[in-house]
């Protein structure tokens, strides 16, 4: 494997490096799955996928999980799945990089999501969780992946209501959820990107957790 169609983001406030290896273009909306590196310290706030299960599975390093109120600590070789509207947070305590590969089902724009989410976080004001400060950035990309992503706070009752209206007052300003620079796929004249990891130096492992086919295999690797 020499290099990949897809370039690593990597989302400060959440300290994520993301390659994808399938997402809807690919698997036609069946699957997103990527290369997973999360940064010593790194963390993700609690948050559900309303459309989409989601399963982490360790490849090297420690994740610490909270998956509706239970925490799990997952080494190599080790997976959770978290259902569709699961509440869930993910945090590296050690001082060690963790690595993986995580999957949804279906892939609904996962893709585009975590691309806006680390171009927020690169390029624009955020807040520690990544969140946008501009409340029109804010409400144009919450409004526009709310199927992907919801945060626990504030309520989804109150979201559903400020949300909306921030979006219609985003698209008269012309703020858009997301920004092509932001987007990790790359041209069709472009070379490929450096692979994030080679998940075949991981092979035998990703075949005892049942991973039987190539993380390209544009088809839901578990199921």
């Amino acid at each position: 494997m020499t290099g990949s169609r897809y370039r690593t983001t990597f989302n400060p406030a959440t300290g994520e490096h993301i390659q994808y290896t399938v997402t809807g273009r690919e698997s036609d909306g069946a699957v997103v799955r990527y290369r997973w590196v999360s940064d010593s310290g790194g963390r993700i706030v609690e948050h559900t996928h309303p459309s989409c299960t989601e399963v982490f599975t360790i490849l090297d390093g420690e994740a610490t999980m909270v998956v509706a109120g239970e925490r799990i600590v997952l080494g190599p070789g080790q997976s959770a799945v978290v259902p569709a509207g699961v509440v869930h947070s993910e945090a590296n305590l050690t001082g060690q990089i963790v690595r993986g590969v995580v999957e949804l089902t279906p892939a609904s724009q996962t893709a585009e999501l975590h691309d806006a989410l680390a171009g927020i976080s690169s390029d624009l004001p955020h807040t520690p969780t990544g969140a946008p400060k501009n409340p029109l950035q804010l409400g144009a990309t919450f409004w526009a992946f709310r199927d992907d992503i919801r945060a626990t706070s504030p309520p989804i009752w109150l979201q559903n209501i400020m949300l909306p209206v921030l979006a219609g007052a985003a698209r008269i300003a012309g703020v858009r959820p997301m920004r092509p620079e932001w987007i990790s796929r790359l041209g069709d004249s472009e070379p490929d990107a450096p692979l994030l990891f080679d998940e075949n130096d991981d092979a035998a492992l990703l075949r005892t957790v049942g991973y039987t086919r190539g993380l390209t295999d544009p088809h839901p690797l578990r199921g």
